[in-house]
């Protein structure tokens, strides 16, 4: 066995390592957040805005957020009430 300082090659040698438990949540989280950026490129303002400035561009993907997590929120409640009826 060697050990190998995983500072020199970040790419080679990740931490956590791959394939672990760990790894697999950061993985599984990572995508989840790259699905709702595309949603919110795709559906929402995200990809074209017409604004200037760093402050009002935070401003408007944080109103894109919003108005993403109220339709998630939307659905869910839709969705329990007809598994109820």
């Amino acid at each position: 066995m060697v050990k190998v300082d995983i500072k020199k090659d970040v790419r080679r040698y990740s931490n956590p390592h791959r394939d672990t438990k760990r790894w697999k949540e950061l993985y599984n989280e990572r995508t989840s957040v790259e699905r709702c950026n595309s949603r919110m490129k795709s559906y929402l303002t995200a990809n074209s805005l017409h604004v200037w400035g760093i402050e009002k561009v935070k401003t408007q993907i944080y109103l894109n957020a919003i108005v993403l997590l109220v339709s998630a929120l939307a659905m869910a409640k839709e969705n329990k009430g007809k598994k109820a009826a």
